[in-house]
């Protein structure tokens, strides 16, 4: 049984996160169906200089719920900015992955003095192209329908969610091949009521606001890093957002899907740690 982790009440309802480590904060999003289990081989590397808040956004991990007021990423964004008052931190850098990523960007764009370094990883902060848009309304319409993820469906989703080559990565790694266990296993153990915040949730980062037009208030030092065998997130993209954020630094991660962190943390964790490094928490 996984351990239960604190929460704080916003908008009368718990949120549940990580709190570990010690030094300048680093706020870590996770993207649609994942959880802040996501990044723990990050905040492992990270948590002995700075100290690592993983949240677990509504429907996702341990938090079930969401308040009647979120409608929309901004309003999500919002309630990290609480989150943020109520744990006592003026200032971070954040982490967004998939749509955690447009997550941290609306933070940023609601307060900007309080943010002081952005990475981005398989995000996109533009509108859900069409095709996305169509492919993820089919997979949510079909847990909708049946109330449940089945086990067919969650090898379909991890297939998605990991890189093209992950069948011969895993034979190579049993940690990788039992990442990927437990990815499926997670998506199984949904009970229906927290599937429906889920979907809201979904909801929400599908038909996200296009904030592209608003990068060039993003004056922040970014770092962009994407998974070059991914199936959800492009190459393109990446470069789209670097030529739009000025002074961005752009990652591309061979061999690796939209969990780039996962398949590969040695690469992307020394990008991270290099990054962080040179950003000003003051």
């Amino acid at each position: 049984m996984s351990t239960l982790m604190p929460h704080k009440m916003i908008d009368n309802q718990p949120l549940y996160y990580v709190d570990q480590g010690h030094g300048p904060v680093v706020i870590f999003c996770h993207g649609l169906l994942a959880s802040s289990a996501m990044w723990q081989g990050q905040i492992d590397k990270l948590s002995s200089q700075y100290r690592c808040i993983a949240i677990d956004f509504w429907g996702h991990g341990q938090t079930t719920t969401v308040p009647d007021n979120t409608q929309n990423l901004q309003d999500v964004a919002q309630q990290v900015l609480t989150l943020m008052d109520m744990l006592d931190i003026g200032s971070a850098a954040i982490i967004g992955h998939g749509s955690g990523g447009a997550i941290a960007a609306e933070v940023i764009l609601q307060a900007p003095a309080r943010i002081h370094g952005l990475v981005m990883l398989n995000s996109f902060v533009g509108f859900e192209p069409q095709v996305n848009c169509i492919k993820y309304q089919g997979l949510m319409a079909k847990i909708a329908n049946e109330q449940t993820i089945s086990a067919e469906l969650a090898q379909t989703i991890s297939g998605l969610f990991f890189s093209k080559e992950i069948q011969h990565l895993s034979q190579q790694d049993a940690n990788l091949s039992t990442v990927v266990a437990q990815f499926n296993t997670q998506l199984t153990t949904y009970s229906s009521a927290q599937l429906a915040v889920l979907l809201n949730m979904a909801n929400m980062a599908i038909f996200k606001r296009d904030t592209l037009e608003y990068v060039e208030l993003l004056t922040l030092p970014t770092l962009i890093a994407v998974g070059l065998s991914g199936y959800l997130r492009t190459a393109l993209e990446s470069y789209l957002m670097h030529d739009s954020i000025d002074g961005s630094q752009l990652l591309h991660i061979e061999q690796a899907g939209h969990f780039a962190n996962i398949e590969k943390p040695a690469i992307f964790n020394q990008h991270l740690i290099d990054f962080l490094s040179k950003v000003n928490f003051n």
